[in-house]
């Protein structure tokens, strides 16, 4: 007797490589990057949001005395703020450059 040998089926899925460019950093300004998400290379939108250095920032301008309103200084200046850049396509966050008291 001929016994059926098992026939092997190719997957259906086929697990898709992303591509992530770290070549170029990302500062704060919009650059030239690869969305992982979308795989498409993009130049980032970048919005600054209120971080943990805005708020230090805060607190050392009120223990240096600038209370009426001068404190507010870190929370309307981009200089104080995180970037967040993001994929103009997908609207995803593709990274995050954090402000802090060394740079």
């Amino acid at each position: 007797m001929h016994t059926p040998q098992p026939v092997l089926a190719t997957p259906s899925y086929v697990p898709r490589v992303k591509f992530v460019n770290f070549e170029v950093p990302l500062y704060r300004t919009p650059e030239q990057a690869a969305c992982p998400y979308c795989e498409t290379g993009v130049t980032t939108e970048v919005t600054f949001r209120v971080g943990a250095y805005a708020w230090l920032m805060c607190l050392v301008f009120v223990l240096c005395g600038l209370v009426l309103g001068c404190c507010l200084i870190p929370f309307f200046v981009n200089h104080f703020k995180d970037a967040y850049h993001t994929c103009p396509r997908c609207h995803r966050v593709l990274h995050v450059q954090k402000r802090s008291c060394c740079s």
